[in-house]
């Protein structure tokens, strides 16, 4: 398995470990690729894309479960005309499919992380002693404390809005903070759309989980019912 922490100028580069490095900001030379055949191999593209340029990087997204590509990938040219040439191109065709090439916009936009997560919470910390704590980072513009809707208590995590990035950038730093009689985990705050998707894909796995113990136990989930 390449290391993705692995830094080099050959061939062997780790695979999409420079166009990993800039996924937040606007890089010229980076390209979306969609519509890849599912026999497309990393290799096929960038002997494809090569004709229009030295490819420094290319990746192909896959499933984590399955390993089967997801019909899309990167690529990263070291000339920003390369990406041009590319464009000019009305049609792209590799291993039988029309291929859909296009700049690849910064992950997060222009908008850099202005919120944190703040997971195991304990739940008698003061929202004062929340201030008081994220409040010696930067100016804060926001506190959300979720409320537990069939307990009408507070849950065990929180979200901070700083009113600029350097605040966050301080935070992650370190990853646990204690906070309260707690010791705390911070992350930048994933927008809903992904955390749904997520917790989504968690629950899917827990169901299979809990399914198969049922199993074992002699009692699934929804005996009851």
């Amino acid at each position: 398995m390449e290391d993705v922490n692995e830094y080099s100028n050959t061939e062997e580069f780790a695979e999409g470990s420079k166009i990993n490095a800039s996924k937040n900001q606007q890089d010229d030379g980076k390209m979306f690729i969609g519509g890849l055949s599912w026999d497309t191999s990393k290799k096929d593209l960038t002997e494809y894309l090569s004709r229009f340029g030295e490819v420094v990087d290319c990746t192909i997204k896959t499933d984590p479960v399955t390993g089967r590509s997801r019909g899309f990938g990167f690529v990263l040219f070291k000339d920003a005309a390369s990406v041009d040439k590319v464009l000019e191109l009305k049609e792209h065709k590799l291993d039988g499919k029309l291929i859909d090439p296009k700049r690849a916009k910064a992950l997060k936009g222009k908008e850099p992380p202005k919120k944190v997560f703040v997971g195991g919470l304990s739940p008698d910390t003061s929202e004062e002693q929340i201030k008081e704590y994220f409040g010696a980072f930067g100016e804060i513009e926001n506190i959300e404390l979720p409320m537990d809707t069939k307990t009408n208590e507070r849950r065990g995590f929180c979200f901070i809005t700083y009113t600029d990035e350097e605040p966050v950038k301080k935070l992650l730093e370190s990853r646990y903070h204690q906070i309260g009689s707690g010791k705390c985990e911070i992350k930048v705050a994933q927008p809903k759309e992904v955390y749904r998707q997520q917790q989504q894909q968690q629950k899917g796995g827990r169901g299979a989980a809990a399914g198969g113990r049922g199993g074992t136990r002699g009692r699934g989930r929804g005996e009851n019912s």
